[in-house]
């Protein structure tokens, strides 16, 4: 996993093409179906790593890999222990294990899956990679909260706010179940909240922000 997918992040160095920076995807009840949408959509200004964690059964990770490698641009793995992290792909964690994102010595990510206890009654948990990611990624991380039951991944959003990064939340209206980004809204964290079918040009609009240096990292939808 380490090779022909560009050069691993590094804490304050920019790969070619734009600056380091990192997408953390959630998604529960509802999730594959918004993230075929999504992943079929979506094409980043800028290389970056994304993770994402779906509520699954673990017999189930690798068919949902597949099917969302089926739609997406960028290659769909499953994540694996110690992996070094590289741009342009997308990292899955497996069902039954927390995926977590660590910096290690010289700068260079690794990803890591862990037994830790379940949040929230399951494991993987979006709160573990969030908190993850902006303890990695600081102001460049995006964090991403769709459909879902529950409040998983308000902890973690929180924690990429605190560290100056930004996060999105699917609307109510293409919502499958309104939890996890209605846990978000009304904690006001969400710097934007879009319907599913807006959310790539949405996150587009961010990792171009990113890229010019803006402030607030996000841009109109329209420009």
């Amino acid at each position: 996993m380490t090779g022909g997918g560009g050069q691993p992040v590094r804490n304050g160095r920019r790969p070619r093409g734009g600056l380091p920076l990192a997408l953390a995807i959630g998604a529960s009840t509802g999730g594959p179906r918004a993230l075929l949408i999504l992943l079929a959509d979506l094409q980043l200004p800028v290389p970056a790593p994304i993770f994402l964690v779906q509520h699954i059964h673990p017999k189930f990770t690798r068919i949902l890999s597949r099917r969302l490698g089926e739609v997406s641009s960028l290659p769909v793995l499953e994540a694996e222990e110690a992996a070094v992290v590289q741009p342009g792909r997308i990292y899955i964690a497996p069902g039954g294990r927390h995926l977590v994102v660590e910096r290690g010595v010289g700068g260079t990510c690794r990803t890591r899956l862990t037994l830790d206890p379940p949040r929230h009654g399951v494991r993987p948990s979006v709160d573990e990679l969030f908190t993850s990611v902006a303890e990695a990624f600081g102001p460049r991380a995006v964090g991403v909260v769709l459909t879902g039951m529950g409040r998983d991944g308000l902890a973690g959003a929180r924690a990429i706010k605190a560290r100056g990064g930004t996060v999105l939340a699917e609307a109510e209206e293409t919502c499958v179940v309104y939890g996890m980004p209605r846990a978000l809204a009304e904690a006001d964290l969400a710097d934007r909240v879009v319907p599913i079918g807006e959310m790539a040009e949405a996150i587009r609009q961010v990792c171009l922000g990113l890229r010019a240096g803006t402030a607030s990292a996000l841009l109109p939808l329209s420009e």
